[in-house]
């Protein structure tokens, strides 16, 4: 018997595994300050008092490694091509990493050894940004304080020094943002693919802290093991969401103003969207046609629309705007993203289009979702833009919110009209 179009799996065409998504840290500004935080002195200063005030609590101390040797530190920093900095390279002159220390100096995750450093594991990225996993409906969050840590996923300026063991780390940012300082501390790893978290301004400030903790007495210990309450980070730490049924400005504002995730459903206006001046994701649902005039001036880079109908005028010109995903009833006229400039990502497979022949025009588009009979027209038409993924859906998908799809992968071929 013959299988229906229906019992069709969605295919997802990667025709470039080259490409990975866009990173969004690379277009953010260097520091204004490229003085570091760190004091080199300060660092092992610290270091050794943290040592003996543990030992005071658990009743002896642990034995650390030997130091890393200059050649060590040198060969690393000329393989990554990064210097440590320089608190941190002192460390390293009085131990190379924790070795086997019951209680890890850094908050109880463990500090590398220098050979350990430039032999990590990135598995967790390459999972993350499999196609599959639909990394273009990700989008990556500021840290707190804005604009201290560029926003990626990993970068080769972020030196990574200590793990938790879970599948995240420390590390020593030589690459911030516009307002962080050369070798702040951040997380990074498994639990933070949306976006690194900043720790501390410095390896030597990191230390402080942990000192402070046990001198206010902020410790737990049990036997041999000692958990620090330091003034430091939750980790994982989370961005700022909103979610809403027939979201309203007041409750909006409640949220307050560095919410960066929106996923409101009921729709039925965008007001609430001047209390949120920072949203980098918003995900709208609404049985009518909200006005999206609001969204204007918002720094917003993915947008996922289940609308009745939809007006895109206001997303014109709009240079934020990466990834824009649209379910809608009646037809949307596509015309308005000619002028979006770094538009990469379109799902239109649920949206009746008006004016298909548009995506031919958007030159930028490396992904594209469609339905076979969108994708079939838009190959008659010909001229597509270089598209590195196509997804293809057997007929117009019913959508499940959060969007998401059970792909079958294919590799190098583009899909057939």
């Amino acid at each position: 018997m013959a299988t229906s179009s229906r019992q069709k799996p969605p295919f997802l065409h990667v025709i470039d595994d080259e490409f990975v998504p866009p990173d969004r840290g690379d277009e953010q500004q260097g520091p204004e300050s490229a003085v570091p935080a760190g004091d080199p002195d300060e660092a092992v200063r610290l270091f050794h008092h943290y040592r003996r005030l543990m030992a005071q609590i658990v009743g002896h101390e642990e034995e650390l490694p030997e130091p890393a040797s200059e050649d060590d530190l040198a060969a690393l920093e000329e393989s990554i091509g990064v210097s440590l900095p320089a608190d941190l390279r002192a460390l390293y002159g009085i131990a190379d990493g924790d070795g086997d220390l019951v209680n890890p100096l850094f908050d109880r995750q463990e500090w590398l050894p220098v050979a350990e450093i430039d032999d990590l594991d990135d598995e967790w990225l390459e999972i993350a940004q499999e196609w599959q996993h639909e990394p273009w409906r990700r989008t990556v969050f500021d840290a707190q304080p804005p604009n201290a840590v560029r926003r990626s996923p990993l970068r080769p300026g972020w030196i990574r020094f200590a793990f938790d063991t879970g599948g995240n780390w420390l590390a020593v940012d030589m690459d911030p943002g516009p307002h962080g300082r050369p070798g702040q501390v951040i997380a990074v790893g498994v639990d933070y693919t949306q976006g690194p978290a900043y720790v501390a301004d410095s390896v030597t400030t990191f230390l402080r802290r942990l000192v402070e903790a046990l001198e206010r007495g902020d410790y737990r210990h049990h036997d041999k093991s000692l958990w620090t309450d330091a003034d430091l980070p939750d980790l994982p730490t989370e961005h700022s969401r909103y979610g809403d049924v027939r979201p309203s400005l007041a409750r909006a504002m409640q949220a307050g103003p560095r919410v960066q995730e929106v996923r409101v459903v009921d729709v039925e206006d965008c007001a609430f969207l001047a209390a949120m001046p920072e949203v980098y994701s918003l995900a709208l649902s609404s049985k009518g046609s909200p006005d999206l005039t609001p969204l204007g001036g918002r720094p917003v880079e993915y947008l996922e629309l289940d609308v009745e109908w939809v007006d895109l005028t206001v997303l014109a010109r709009s240079r934020e705007l990466r990834s824009l995903s649209v379910t809608c009833g009646r037809p949307v006229e596509l015309a308005p993203l000619r002028t979006v400039p770094n538009l990469w990502a379109l799902d239109i497979a649920a949206a009746s289009v008006a004016d298909i022949a548009t995506v031919t025009e958007l030159k930028g588009l490396r992904y594209l979702e469609v339905t076979q009979d969108q994708w079939r027209e838009l190959s008659e038409l010909g001229d597509l833009p270089s598209l590195a993924v196509v997804g293809v859906h057997p007929h117009r998908p019913v959508r499940d919110w959060p969007v998401s799809t059970a792909w079958v992968t294919t590799y190098d071929e583009p899909p057939s009209p």
